[in-house]
């Protein structure tokens, strides 16, 4: 599997996971066919959103389906909420090392780590290492 399709995996169950990042609010990503719009605000009964791909911004009258909403952008604190709920005991140290702790249900039974960029908050910008490991936990 390549790096792509497997930070698509990990953020498509975090997002299932978490609902609060398919909420329509500011951040949230729309799928419009032919490009991908981020969600900025309502004005005056009208969706506000902002081309991804340009400096356009667009007006809508009507609210987007629940189809063409993609989500927010997971962060790494979204990461640790993710794996709390998969019951992972999780810790991020200081030195931006992710630590987890895999439950008595998993087949490793052990303690794993990676290194996590703390400069890069969201997940799409971290290494393919955390990627992998976060894709070896789904």
């Amino acid at each position: 599997m390549t790096h792509e399709e497997k930070l698509k995996a990990v953020t498509d169950d975090i997002r299932v996971k978490l609902p609060r990042l398919m909420e329509l609010e500011k951040g949230c990503l729309i799928n419009r066919g032919y490009w991908i719009e981020e969600f900025l605000e309502i004005r005056r009964k009208e969706y506000v959103c902002l081309r991804i791909d340009g400096y356009s911004i667009y007006c809508y009258k009507e609210k987007p389906k629940k189809e063409e909403i993609i989500g927010k952008e997971p962060t790494i604190l979204d990461c640790m909420e993710w794996l709390d709920k998969k019951e992972y005991k999780v810790e991020l140290t200081g030195r931006g090392l992710f630590y987890a702790v895999i439950g008595k249900d998993h087949p490793m039974k052990k303690a794993i780590s990676c290194r996590v960029d703390l400069s890069k908050p969201y997940l799409k910008d971290q290494s393919e290492e955390l990627i992998n490991f976060l894709y070896e936990l789904l």
